[in-house]
């Protein structure tokens, strides 16, 4: 995935790789939309969530900026999920949980 949002943005004319900072906002941004399709499908929470188009649209937003992050910042996300998953595993077998006791 990662190599194809990198083709992509090569496609893009004139494109330059964002500041840092200006690819975090855009990414908070775009989780920001992803909630909102939440609180739509859920009817803000009186209903079970229903996956819909636009929550499925936007889920794709965030993860191409994320990726687009990781591109620009010369971060592996495959090797970064799985140091990641190993994190987890260890805190699972250690203390239960995933969470950072």
């Amino acid at each position: 995935m990662q190599n194809k949002v990198k083709e992509f943005n090569q496609t893009i004319p004139h494109k330059k790789a964002m500041p840092t900072m200006a690819r975090l906002m855009d990414i908070s941004s775009e989780l920001g939309e992803l909630l909102k399709e939440y609180l739509k499908s859920t009817k803000y929470g009186t209903k079970d969530f229903e996956m819909t188009d636009d929550f499925e649209l936007e889920f794709g937003d965030v993860l191409y900026s994320l990726l687009s992050l990781a591109n620009e910042s010369g971060i592996n996300s495959e090797l970064a999920l799985d140091k990641v998953i190993q994190k987890y595993s260890s805190r699972i077998k250690n203390h239960g949980n995933m969470g950072n006791n």
